[in-house]
């Protein structure tokens, strides 16, 4: 199971960049505070991105595998492991997380707990990701109303909450904890000198790192 979630994480993150040249380009107005919008196809065309997003897929597949106890919650973090090195690109180049991407991942994290919870005959795994995702994503909507957290960061948290949440509250807190504290020493080096500038930070990435960092607890 361990080499086919890496292998197959690492095939899913090195096509990524061409599922990520074939999406639409956002249809709203640019945000003024944000960096310049580059055209996806321009981002999918990165010389040499496929294979650092497919040995970095690969990467936190072999993480999820050495770290996670149930093996038969191991394939929820396959398209996850897959999908983070591309929606960490995309947002450190433009602040976008594409939600033609994001949705997709929300609904097959679903159905890879629900598949899990088949398997193992334990109805309470859908129960945990449910939890998991009302906690999370709840946290991250107050903190986008409150703050300047970005919705996009948002619904990303939701599929984080999917996957932590049947591995257990430490490890659901943790997940966010991890990713806040990643983001706010990374946002201190990026406005130091800086302070009472607006300085846009990238929050998916530091979110997701966050949730894989979790898994060591």
């Amino acid at each position: 199971m361990t080499i086919l979630a890496i292998v197959l994480a690492g095939l899913l993150g090195g096509i990524s960049p061409r599922l990520l040249a074939r999406l639409p380009e956002p249809t709203a107005e640019p945000d003024p505070d944000m960096p310049e919008k580059i055209e996806y196809a321009i981002l999918g065309a990165t010389p040499r991105l496929a294979l650092w997003l497919a040995v970095t897929a690969a990467a936190l597949a072999a993480i999820a595998a050495a770290t996670i106890s149930e093996p038969k919650l191991l394939p929820v973090w396959i398209p996850i492991a897959a999908a983070t090195p591309v929606l960490a690109w995309v947002d450190w180049k433009v602040h976008l997380l594409p939600y033609l991407i994001v949705a997709p991942l929300y609904v097959v994290t679903w159905l890879l707990v629900g598949v899990s919870a088949l398997l193992m005959q334990d109805a309470s795994v859908l129960l945990h990701a449910l939890l998991g995702n009302l906690a999370v994503f709840g946290f991250y909507f107050v903190l986008g109303v409150i703050g300047p957290m970005g919705y996009g960061d948002v619904r990303l948290s939701a599929v984080v909450g999917v996957a932590l949440g049947p591995l257990g509250v430490v490890a659901t807190f943790y997940g966010v904890f991890f990713g806040m504290v990643i983001g706010a020493i990374v946002g201190l080096v990026l406005v130091r000198g800086r302070l009472g500038t607006k300085t846009p930070i990238a929050f998916g990435p530091y979110l997701l790192l966050g949730a894989f960092a979790a898994l060591w607890v």
